[in-house]
């Protein structure tokens, strides 16, 4: 069950405000960032101390009629997660698709009104795969609307969609304990879950007051249980928000404004892929860990 939830989320920042009403706007870029204190739940349940050295390259372009982003992470981890039949640490692969559709254009709609500059209907999935006993491979789809505030300056978005997972559970192959996992099998565990709710709020807002070029920026998901995992265990509402400060180094140093940023971000994460923190062996899927990254836009 291993995912990140969202590496999408700093790109769709830009892309979720920016879809209805930017013109032609194309963005590409590419970063490291790194994780200094990741928890760990599955295999090595209980686990805190993952050192996670993570790269990105994404992309996202806008226009009048909606707006799409693609992003894909590579997460190396220290011998603290270790891959399956090694004393090296794991590899991850994490990628990420959202599209929206403009409402206004399709449909014929004005869906500004009230506090809402827009409402688009947003849509993708994620793909994962890691080499840790765990084997995850997770799938995901999602689609619900998107509601964009009206705000004075950056901007607040919150979408409601419908979600479904697919994963795999590597620990429960061939197992034969009784009751140790919901199914027995000779290839990894299918894990169907049943399909609920995620919410997602991302907002970006300029701290012009401090006299940099310096953003508030950030992302929480919400996702409602989604029914039993992989070892038949209910699982419990997922949280994760990682509140962001982005600094426009390349403006400061360079005066190339929107170029090289970096960043410092916590990532706070309760109920880890769904796991209930409040049961035995559960303690990885609560996590604060501290990230540290850079990013540069072509």
């Amino acid at each position: 069950m291993k995912f990140r939830y969202l590496i999408f989320a700093a790109a769709a920042l830009a892309a979720t405000a920016t879809g209805v009403k930017a013109q032609g706007f194309s963005d590409t870029w590419m970063g490291v960032r790194d994780a200094t204190t990741v928890s760990n739940v599955g295999a090595e349940k209980g686990s805190r101390n993952v050192n996670q050295i993570i790269t990105n390259f994404g992309h996202f372009d806008a226009g009048d009629y909606g707006s799409n982003f693609f992003s894909v992470d590579g997460l190396f981890s220290n011998a603290n997660e270790p891959a399956n039949n090694s004393a090296g640490g794991a590899t991850e692969f994490y990628a990420v698709y959202r599209g929206q559709l403009s409402l206004d254009k399709y449909l014929g709609l004005n869906t500004k009104f009230g506090p809402f500059q827009a409402i688009t209907f947003e849509f993708g999935g994620d793909w994962e795969g890691e080499n840790s006993q765990f084997a995850p491979s997770k799938k995901a789809l999602v689609a619900g609307p998107n509601f964009h505030f009206d705000v004075p300056a950056g901007f607040l978005n919150i979408g409601a969609h419908v979600y479904h997972e697919w994963n795999n559970n590597g620990i429960c192959n061939g197992s034969t304990a009784p009751g140790s996992c919901i199914f027995n099998g000779g290839s990894g565990g299918p894990v169907n879950f049943a399909t609920t709710a995620e919410f997602e709020v991302v907002w970006m807002f300029p701290l012009t007051f401090t006299g940099l070029p310096l953003d508030f920026r950030g992302f929480t998901n919400v996702i409602l249980p989604k029914g039993k995992d992989g070892f038949g265990n209910q699982t419990a509402t997922e949280v994760l928000a990682r509140p962001s400060l982005y600094l426009d180094v390349g403006k400061m140093i360079m005066n190339k404004p929107n170029r090289l940023y970096a960043y410092f971000q916590v990532e706070l994460w309760d109920n880890k892929y769904g796991e209930n923190h409040a049961l035995a062996g559960n303690s990885g899927s609560q996590e604060v860990s501290p990230v540290f990254g850079v990013e540069y836009h072509f």
